[in-house]
């Protein structure tokens, strides 16, 4: 395979300093999910990689919820692998961040994959001390449909308060989401 056809998409002077880049017709942003399925004819992902950043040879993404923290891959494997099925890029939709107490930040983000059959939610959850950068807990709920998004923010794992609630409904309205699908807070929080 030839090398990729790499391109800046942003104000940076090249792409280790990007934060937006193409890769062969392919638009890849830090903080983008990169899916690594099982094989190239499986549609079972092994695991989800954050893209964390864009060296000389190719990408580094950090694993939500695994084994490993921190992969890398070269630009011409990574657009093989795309080509191939062997990966998939779910661009970030949207993500906030709040204060659940005083020693608990929650993370949330919503990413969109598209297939060929269509377009499937994922939301990473995650959870960690305001003073470190590494998560308590994370994790990745793939959803069918955006109600399944909803009942996963606030009927699963209901909010603990008007404020959060506020917050989770917030990002599902910039996310694309009509503010009347999602439940009332008194519906939520059962008040």
């Amino acid at each position: 395979m030839s090398k990729p056809d790499i391109e800046v998409l942003d104000e940076s002077d090249a792409y280790p300093y990007a934060s937006h880049i193409r890769v062969d017709e392919r638009e890849i942003q830090l903080g983008d999910l990169l899916l690594v399925f099982e094989s190239d004819e499986s549609r079972s992902v092994n695991f989800f990689e954050r893209i964390y950043g864009f060296t000389w040879p190719g990408v580094i993404t950090h694993v939500v919820d695994g084994p490993v923290p921190a992969e890398f891959h070269e630009f011409d494997l990574l657009a093989e692998g795309i080509d191939g099925g062997k990966f998939a890029i779910a661009p970030r939709r949207e993500q906030t961040s709040f204060f659940v107490d005083d020693d608990t930040v929650r993370t949330l983000t919503l990413y969109r994959y598209q297939y060929q059959g269509g377009w499937q939610p994922i939301l990473i959850d995650e959870r960690r001390d305001p003073l470190e950068d590494t998560s308590l807990a994370q994790s990745v709920a793939l959803c069918d449909d955006s109600e399944q998004v909803i009942e996963e923010l606030l009927l699963t794992n209901s909010p603990e308060g008007e404020q959060e609630y506020e917050h989770i409904k917030e990002l599902l309205v910039s996310a694309g989401y009509q503010a009347e699908s999602v439940p009332a807070v008194d519906e939520v929080l059962g008040e």
